[in-house]
This record gives structure tokens, C-alpha cells and sequence, in this order.
């Protein structure tokens, strides 16, 4: 996978101002044909099933849908996602996939302009027309060889009876990151429980559970009770990850004095902050900046507004994957936390802002209630987080192209 290759594309001119009933196509010099277009959710899409009359079978898996060409290449995306994986590359189309009445629909731009961007040969869009010209017309079932007008496509391209063999998996990289640590406590409970125990007992235990298998490499960015500074932790993580896929989980515990009666858990991901609550979540993770020594801070010759920039680059391509990510945490902590389920949150938390992979906060309760101070101290809870954490990061690595391709 080239998690550094993404491409924004922009909708072409068919896709602007109108929504057609129909798209013309013409095979093979022949035209004539026409696809139906719907417009649901305020773009044209396709019916995924039309796209088998264009050269390709879909693999519908309820969370992930596969496409493949006659050739052998291959796209997966995510229903509800822009972004989709072209042969291990990452894109990001104008609008998402999206199921309507049990259809699986994509958007009308994966067929007048991905389609013929990268398969030059075989798909050109007349945008004066407003024809797609598709250089060969299938004929018969799927797996049948095509014609010779297949040459179109290049040199002799394979035509796969089967399905392709796997590939093989890289090496999964994982950055688990209890917070705080050393002379940071992080929040503190009324009968003495730290923010940075919790953290660790539970990143400890998460690193023993996926050290189990052999397809993943555990990383922490401490496995003792020390300091290290915000700014190291993404970086260490990036360095780890280094090309392979990886993610980054920040563990944390909640704290809010003013109000003990609050409980509950949530994640976050890297955006920026939309509510009071979350504003102050993110200042209170980030607090250790402001009250730590020169190695807490960012290089003083870096320019921030440049930084800020060239990190909002660097992320966007994760920002999706990392919203992902936190659902499926917390659809895994729903599954046995007694606290409220308070959701998944964002906001601009330092300690995830430069590791470039999918990343997230997790918030494990809040150790300012007394009931939930009493649950993060318990062994039996770190080990049930940990599995949790475990089966989020396995789903994700399922649904993450850079994990199921690579």
C-alpha cells in the first residue's frame, strides 16, 4: 500500500449543476446503451450492480465492498466513506458510496473520472458528449476471456478465472500510548487513583494481548512510570510505523472535579473541537505543554503557522480513517462499561497531532467520580479495556486498506 500516494479529485462537469436520469455509454464504438442515475443523497450515483455491464464483479461485505476488473485490478472501499483504495493506492472522491433501499450506490464520479483517469485504455468520458466510451463490452459471465479488443487495456493483461491470491500481509505496526507518566499524574480521583497508572496497567496489558499474534509488532511509548513529552510520543510513533501500516492508541482517563457526579467513556480523534466539553478535554491532555519544561514544547525554530499547515497535509488523509477508528473503540467499550456511552468526539490533542497513521484518544471513564474511580482501579477492567482495545484494532485493520492490502 503507498499511504503517501492520495489523490483529491474533483467532480467533472457532469457531476455539476444537474442530475441526470441516465448515463450514455457506448461499447466498443457502439452506442445506444444507457445506465440508469439516481440521486439520493444530492450527487449522481450508479447502482453498484450496473457496474458488472462495465467490466467489473463487486464483493459486497456489508462493511467493505471489493470491485475487480476483468484485469485483475482491484478498489475497495467503505459505504459512507469518500475515500477508496485503488490497487493499494488511497484516493479520496468528492462524495461517498452509500446504501439506499437495501442498493449499494456509488457515485457517478468513480465512472466518468476515476474510471477513465487510470484505465486510459479501456474508459474515456466525452465530457462534450457526455458519453463514457468503454473499449470493450463483456460479454458473457464474468470470468469468461475476453475479446481481442482487450488489448485495449495494454500489454496483454492476465484474465483471472479465480480470484487473485492474497496478497502478503505487511507487518501491522501498533503505538500503544499510556498517558502522562513521571512527574505528570494526569487527572487524580478523591481516593488517590492517578491517570497515569490506569493508563499504563491497561497499555501494558493491551501490548501483552496483541503480542500474541504474530502479524503485529507492539510498540509503547513508555512501559514504566516516566515522563516522556507530548510532542516525542507521535513522532516515535511515526518513526515506528515508519511505511507499513500502523495505528495510535492514546490511553486516558477522564477528569472533571467540578462535576463529580459525571461518568462515562468516550474517543477522540484529531480535529478541531466542537463543543465546550471538548475544548476543555483537548486543553486538559494538552496541559502538560504548558506546564513542563522546554522538552514539552515544539522546536522553537519551527514556524507554527507553516507546522500547522504541513500538518494539516500530513493528517487529512488519516482523519477519516482515525474517525473510523474511534467508532469501532467505542463500539467495543459499549459492549461491557457500565458508564454511559458518551460517543465519539474530536478534538486538537497534541499527543495525536504528529503521528501520521490513524490515531485516537481513548478516554477510559472519569476518575473524578467515585463510582468509575473505584472501576479504573480494578484489575478485571483493564483487562476487559484491553480486549476491547484489541478487537477494535483487529476490526479496523479488516477494514483499512492499507491493512487488508498491503
Amino acid at each position: 500500500m503507498a499511504l503517501g500516494v492520495s489523490l483529491a479529485l474533483s467532480p467533472p462537469s457532469l457531476l455539476v449543476g444537474q442530475s441526470p436520469a441516465t448515463l450514455s455509454v457506448s461499447f466498443a464504438g457502439e452506442e445506444g446503451a444507457t445506465l440508469p442515475v439516481a440521486s439520493h443523497r444530492g450527487y449522481p450515483s450508479l447502482p453498484a450492480a450496473a457496474l458488472l455491464s462495465l467490466g467489473w464483479q463487486a464483493d459486497d461485505r456489508g462493511t467493505e465492498v471489493f470491485l475487480r476488473h476483468r484485469t485483475g485490478i482491484q478498489l475497495a472501499f467503505v459505504p459512507g466513506s469518500p475515500f477508496l483504495a485503488w490497487d493499494g493506492d488511497l484516493f479520496q472522491m468528492a462524495e461517498a458510496a452509500y446504501r439506499f433501499d437495501g442498493q449499494l450506490h456509488v457515485p457517478l464520479q468513480l465512472v466518468v473520472d476515476l474510471f477513465p483517469g487510470l484505465l486510459p485504455r479501456a474508459y474515456e468520458w466525452d465530457r462534450e458528449r457526455r458519453i463514457l466510451r468503454v473499449a470493450e463490452r463483456p460479454s458473457g459471465p464474468f470470468n469468461d476471456p475476453p475479446t481481442s479488443s482487450s488489448a485495449a487495456e495494454g500489454s496483454s493483461p492476465p484474465v483471472l478465472a479465480s480470484p487473485p491470491p492474497p496478497r502478503t500481509r505487511a507487518p501491522r505496526v501498533v503505538i500503544i500510548d499510556p498517558g502522562h507518566g513521571g512527574s505528570d499524574p494526569g487527572a487524580i480521583g478523591p481516593g488517590g487513583t492517578r491517570e497515569k497508572d490506569v493508563a499504563l496497567a491497561v497499555g501494558l496489558e493491551l501490548s501483552r494481548l496483541l503480542a500474541e499474534d504474530p502479524e503485529v509488532e507492539v510498540r509503547l511509548t513508555r512501559d514504566r512510570d516516566l515522563l516522556v513529552p507530548i510532542w516525542e510520543r507521535g513522532e516515535r510513533a511515526t518513526a515506528w510505523k515508519g511505511d507499513r501500516p500502523g495505528v495510535f492508541v492514546s490511553i486516558h482517563a477522564n477528569g472533571l472535579p467540578g462535576r463529580p457526579e459525571v461518568r462515562g467513556f468516550e474517543t477522540y480523534f484529531l480535529s478541531e473541537a466542537r463543543t465546550e466539553h471538548e475544548r476543555r478535554v483537548a486543553a486538559a491532555e494538552n496541559a502538560p505543554l504548558y506546564q513542563g519544561g522546554e522538552e514539552d514544547r515544539p522546536p522553537p525554530s519551527q514556524d507554527p503557522l507553516l507546522a500547522g499547515i504541513l500538518r494539516d497535509l500530513r493528517t487529512f488523509d488519516h482523519q477519516h480513517w482515525s474517525a473510523l477508528f474511534a467508532e469501532l473503540v467505542q463500539r467495543e467499550m459499549g459492549t461491557f462499561h457500565p458508564g454511559p456511552d458518551r460517543g465519539v468526539k474530536q478534538g486538537p490533542f497534541a499527543v495525536i497531532t504528529n503521528a501520521l497513521m490513524p490515531s485516537v484518544l481513548v478516554e477510559l471513564g472519569f476518575i473524578t467520580n467515585q463510582e468509575e474511580e473505584r472501576l479504573l482501579a480494578r484489575p478485571e477492567f483493564h483487562r476487559d479495556t484491553a480486549e476491547a482495545l484489541a478487537r477494535a484494532i483487529q476490526d479496523f485493520f479488516q477494514r483499512y486498506p492499507a491493512g487488508s492490502d498491503s
